[in-house]
């Protein structure tokens, strides 16, 4: 392979890898939304539960 193929195949791989890179970090990015949601809905539930013992409770 002369130095001009070599130079080319290096910068496809380093291209592939930026795109890889990209994409793994819009996936993190999504999953730490998941994250906040499922959060979110875990914290609501616990409060209305608590509610609603304190409500037969009472």
């Amino acid at each position: 392979m002369n130095r001009a193929v070599l130079h080319r195949h290096e910068l496809s791989i380093t291209t592939d890898e930026q795109r890889e890179l990209t994409r793994c970090r819009e996936e993190i990015a999504r999953l730490k939304q998941l994250v906040v949601q499922l959060s979110e809905l875990v914290l609501r539930n616990v409060t209305q539960n608590a509610e609603g013992q304190k409500s037969q409770s009472g």
